[in-house]
């Protein structure tokens, strides 16, 4: 089976004084990137796409999906399409534009910033369709690392979330605390061109991405610093991508420091060198066909998500960050008929790389459970696809309390049997 590959990278950063998730760009603490690789088997043709913004959210998830797709060639449901989920970056939302007019001064995404993204990525992407390169084999690594990933649910005796540690923990008793769950391998995935070197390499790790945020200042944060020092050491001639696993509950706060420039710069530099590790013991496997499959499943709604309670709220609270979350799940409900079916999708490419594309927030146990599933095989998992949702927690963590089911999730505990069924149907033919 022969594959090719193309790559394609675009600058996306904002100008200053332009809106970003948490406040206004006043500074460019580190440029970002939508990054992508187009494989083609000449049968299927497939673009994987990992954007520096903390979402894309809403019908802009769609479009952009859309015109990728008419720009490589091929259709929608061949395009996977992730945020990288920084904090110091850009939400794509354009139904909450009014909203943030109104409790914030000044839209979220501004028209002419989204018109200009898609124009680049299109250009950029159709440029490369016709720049694939003959990829002789495929590579593998995954290797266990330690100083980064720890789970942010603290759960005392009694079974009830007693403190998080969030991406910014500073508190020595809160870092003092186990790691707790993560799945704590890094594993990427190489594409070795006809000279033997490789011409891409994809890397996948689960955790919240950043260290430092709320600044004023545009910043790709830990993984951008990761891929500027591995693209140092390795080599300019590879093209590098990173994308979040399922680290919705996982944080790099039990290492985090006070100091936030110095703890992006140490945390950037531990998992760049993680990455440089995993280029260097790259496992040759034979490339083969793509096979891609999707399985879709309607999440449930809590049953406080109405637009008659949303609104009664709206109108009553002074409180702009409740007003501008008020407005979100108002949006999220007016369009739910749109947007309710989650998708998760399995891409294999031969019989030995496999990827799982994973919708929102999703925690880590969905990241576990997959590779359960198939523990004898390679699969990578992507989260922060379709970023609608909110957080996606498992049943348990409903009774358990804490951040992501109280105030992150828009669904219930139904979610995890829908959840855990959706990848079962994507994995089981490889079982």
């Amino acid at each position: 089976m022969s594959i090719k590959l193309g790559t394609f990278k675009i600058d996306v950063t904002p100008e200053i004084g332009a809106p970003i998730s948490y406040g206004i760009n006043r500074k460019v603490d580190s440029s970002i990137f939508i990054r992508g690789v187009i494989i083609d088997d000449s049968e299927k043709r497939i673009v994987l796409v990992a954007c520096d913004f903390i979402y894309i959210w809403g019908g802009a998830y769609g479009q952009i999906k859309e015109l990728t797709a008419q720009a490589a060639g091929t259709v929608a449901d061949n395009v996977f399409l992730h945020s990288i989920h920084q904090h110091d970056s850009v939400r794509i939302a354009l139904e909450l534009n009014e909203a943030y007019k109104r409790y914030r001064g000044m839209e979220i995404t501004p028209l002419a910033y989204y018109r200009k993204i898609r124009e680049d990525l299109a250009k950029a992407v159709a440029q490369t369709s016709t720049e694939l390169k003959p990829v002789k084999k495929l590579a593998a690594a995954e290797r266990r690392i330690g100083g980064l990933a720890s789970n942010r649910r603290l759960v005392g005796a009694d079974g009830k979330v007693y403190a998080m540690r969030y991406s910014m923990c500073h508190d020595p008793e809160l870092q003092r605390q186990p790691t707790g769950l993560i799945d704590p391998l890094l594993r990427s995935i190489g594409f070795i061109g006809a000279d033997d070197k490789p011409l891409a390499i994809l890397h996948f790790y689960a955790s919240h991405p950043m260290t430092a945020y709320k600044r004023n200042m545009l910043s790709a944060d830990v993984p951008g610093a990761a891929l500027d020092y591995v693209t140092e050491q390795y080599g300019p001639d590879t093209f590098q991508m990173y994308f979040t696993g399922c680290g919705g509950n996982i944080t790099f706060g039990k290492y985090s420091l006070e100091d936030k420039a110095a703890s992006l710069n140490m945390l950037g530099e531990r998992l760049g060198r993680e990455l440089l590790a995993n280029c260097n013991r790259l496992d040759l496997r034979e490339p083969g066909e793509i096979v891609v499959k999707h399985s879709s499943f309607e999440l449930p709604l809590k049953p406080e998500l109405n637009e008659k309670d949303l609104l009664k709220k709206l109108t009553e609270t002074v409180n702009p960050n409740e007003a501008i979350l008020l407005s979100t799940r108002l949006e999220m409900v007016r369009n739910w008929e749109q947007w309710k079916n989650l998708v998760i999708s399995r891409i294999s490419i031969g019989d030995d790389i496999h990827l799982l594309s994973m919708p929102s927030e999703t925690v880590v146990e969905y990241q576990l459970y997959a590779q359960s599933l198939i523990p004898e095989k390679f699969l990578a998992c992507a989260a922060y696809a379709n970023s609608s949702y909110g957080y996606i927690p498992t049943a348990a963590m409903y009774e358990e309390g804490g951040y992501e089911p109280e105030y992150g999730a828009v669904t219930t505990a139904v979610a995890e049997e829908k959840m855990k069924k959706a990848i079962y149907e994507v994995i089981r033919e490889l079982r």
